[in-house]
């Protein structure tokens, strides 16, 4: 029977059932996976799930933060790298999270927390995009176009199949148009 670790620090707690949440938003996607599924898996009692999420779009946004926050040491480690490269280890990233990007702008419609996150993620990448795109030559007001245009690119290759050839051929095509 599921019970509350209240011996445990919060924080670890939170960990714990990020990673159990991802876990099963990956092999059973979003949509599939309830809280109770999420506190069993985790070996927590059903209600101490709301003690720090509202509801699963807020568990949601907490699994992507954490992703997002385990991928920056990566991105910053390949800050000198070809620009390919590094937007095809984005898109890599992101494949491995399972679902989670369709699960988003699926969500985008009906929850304004989802609807914020993607909208701020969003504005991120094309910030990043943005800087890059000017240090290779581009004026800004092109540059926020471009990298605009970049992350529709990336969004693309994340919603449909592709095999690996094919998504350097469309990144390598992408931003040799751009730039």
């Amino acid at each position: 029977m599921a019970r509350n670790k209240r011996h445990v620090e919060q924080k670890i707690k939170r960990e714990e059932i990020e990673a159990v949440a991802m876990a099963l938003f990956k092999e059973q996607g979003y949509e599939k996976t309830s809280m109770a599924s999420v506190a069993k898996a985790a070996g927590v009692a059903a209600n101490t799930i709301y003690w720090y999420y509202e509801n699963k779009d807020d568990l949601l946004i907490a699994v992507l933060n954490r992703e997002v926050m385990q991928m920056m040491p990566e991105v910053i480690a390949m800050q000198n790298a070809p620009l390919t490269e590094r937007v095809l280890k984005l898109i890599e990233h992101f494949e491995s999270s399972g679902s989670l990007m369709t699960d988003v702008h699926a969500r985008v419609s009906h929850s304004e927390v989802v609807r914020d996150w993607h909208d701020r993620f969003h504005q991120m990448v094309e910030q990043l995009s943005v800087s890059e795109l000017i240090k290779a030559g581009l004026e800004p007001a092109v540059a926020v176009l471009d990298a605009r245009l970049m992350v529709y690119v990336i969004e693309g290759l994340l919603a449909h199949p592709h095999t690996l050839e094919e998504r350097v051929q469309v990144v390598e095509h992408a931003l040799g148009k751009l730039m």
